[in-house]
């Protein structure tokens, strides 16, 4: 075996769990267009799109990933830079899936507490929800520039940090209205803890590597939200 290579037991459970992940989400947006179809509820169509699009988002870096644990590791320097590039684009495409995820993430919950309708997205929840459309647009920007080296494995951690400041403030806004504008607190702890996890792998993997784990308890909670919109 490979010195790289991760031990079988762990490629095994790593697998398991990404694919668990994967099938929940898809089931779970599913079951969010039935019930939109059955009641016509704007509520259940928002939650739909936000739970395919971080799911189908997840896909493009999960899937590579669970290709690579059942294949193992390699020592042909074609196959690894195969490899580099489908997880940087996998990587890539997360981010941005991920950075819009909160977007419906707001319009859900601003519906949930207005009056059903996507009119509740007015006034000062309006305004809050422009602001996180300006922060994402910078955000996805910023990951579209080179220097984040999506494709090799010397990742630039300054660039992982520019890139995430808008994001990291997305998820400030969004704990802040959570809190004070919804009385939403489960949620809350659930997207600072996603947050956390999120930067402390941003930071600190390449370094690090085992720090990658914190993904696992990222996921959960992202699984843990999606549960409680059910």
């Amino acid at each position: 075996m490979s010195k790289k290579e991760k031990p079988l037991g762990m490629r095994i459970g790593e697998n398991v769990f990404c694919i668990g992940y994967l099938v929940f989400a898809l089931v779970a947006g599913c079951t969010f267009i039935l019930r939109a179809q059955a009641t016509g509820d704007i509520f259940y169509s928002i939650c739909a799109g936000m739970t395919l699009l971080l799911g189908c988002g997840d896909a493009f870096h999960l899937v590579p990933r669970i290709m690579i644990n059942f294949k193992g590791a390699t020592t042909i320097e074609s196959e690894q830079r195969k490899r580099d590039f489908w997880l940087g684009l996998g990587n890539l495409v997360s981010s941005v899936t991920m950075t819009v995820f909160y977007l419906f993430f707001f319009a859900a919950l601003s519906v949930k507490h207005g009056n059903g309708d996507i009119s509740s997205v007015s006034g000062n929840r309006m305004i809050l929800l422009m602001v996180l459309i300006v922060l994402a647009v910078i955000r996805i920007a910023l990951c579209a520039f080179p220097q984040n080296r999506w494709f090799s494995k010397e990742k630039d951690t300054n660039w992982g940090l520019y890139r995430n400041i808008p994001f990291v403030v997305m998820g400030v806004i969004t704990v802040g209205y959570l809190i004070m504008l919804f009385q939403e607190w489960l949620l809350a702890v659930l997207v600072t803890v996603s947050f956390v996890c999120y930067m402390v792998v941003v930071l600190g993997a390449n370094r690090k590597p085992m720090l990658g784990m914190m993904m696992i308890p990222k996921t959960i909670c992202y699984l843990w939200m999606i549960s409680l919109f059910l």
